[in-house]
């Protein structure tokens, strides 16, 4: 019997809003994996923030794709853009002169954010579990590549300031994978392209594989198999234009209650 692929978002769907995995989600994972399946985590997260959440599962797709591992923690992929780009992009951000925005740059297993320490990145470290290193523009510049940025900010402030970027930095794609987060990535970068080379990896057709999620940039991820679940907790816009199966909220055991359907 061909074994299943489960993908799966972290915040907003297989953690809750206090920031666990419930303990029927746990369980009903657990009998996936028994079944010989597997639990795949894809993540806009760097890798150190998936491990904190999941572990002892199989591979990871972090950064929104940009990086994925296999079980060993070999990439299979990896996709960087330059950090000469991203020193460009955070002195637009400056020249903008908005303080309720705060720039983060990834690469590799790294975290950078700025030298003086936003209360938003501060939120956001005790939300993945994981500490930033503040570095100035000359830190950054060193780097070989980045695989993701991340600007937090309020809602219309971030909405009113994507136009401007997209313009100035054709090669880049801007998504929101939450109200207040702005991620940052590759054009050509996404969750979709990454579950096709995790499927590819372990010779595994669409057919037999399931994601869940709850915002936009899941949005390919969901189009890339063949059981696509959105959460509860998704925006009425994504639903409409999607049109595909919900389960309950991440609040209320959603993926278990998809999971502990599933034939064996």
């Amino acid at each position: 019997m061909t074994a299943k692929l489960i993908f799966s978002d972290i915040d907003g769907t297989l953690i809750t809003s206090d920031g666990n995995v419930s303990s029927n989600t746990i369980d009903a994972i657990r009998k996936q994996i028994i079944a010989g399946n597997l639990f795949i985590p894809v993540s806009a997260r760097m890798p150190k923030g998936i491990m904190n959440v999941v572990t002892n599962f199989c591979p990871i797709i972090a950064y929104n794709g940009a990086l994925v591992l296999d079980e060993m923690g070999r990439p299979l992929n990896s996709q960087f853009f330059d950090a000469a780009e991203a020193v460009q992009l955070i002195t637009k951000l400056d020249a903008l002169k908005t303080e309720d925005l705060a720039w983060n740059v990834y690469s590799g297993y790294n975290w950078f954010s700025s030298l003086n320490k936003n209360p938003l990145v501060k939120k956001e470290e005790k939300i993945v579990g994981v500490k930033s290193l503040p570095v100035s523009l000359d830190r950054i510049k060193e780097l070989k590549g980045v695989h993701k940025m991340l600007i937090i900010g309020k809602p219309d402030t971030l909405d009113k300031i994507i136009p401007t970027l997209q313009s100035n930095f054709p090669k880049l794609a801007f998504v929101k994978s939450a109200p207040h987060l702005l991620e940052i990535m590759l054009k050509g970068v996404n969750k979709g392209k990454a579950v096709k080379i995790v499927l590819d990896s372990f010779a595994i057709d669409k057919a037999s594989a399931w994601a869940f999620g709850d915002n936009y940039n899941d949005e390919p991820m969901l189009e890339a198999v063949g059981h696509p679940i959105l959460m509860g907790n998704a925006p009425e816009e994504l639903r409409k234009k999607l049109n595909i199966p919900v389960t309950l909220d991440n609040n209320h055991d959603g993926i278990a209650a998809v999971l502990n359907k599933i034939s064996n």
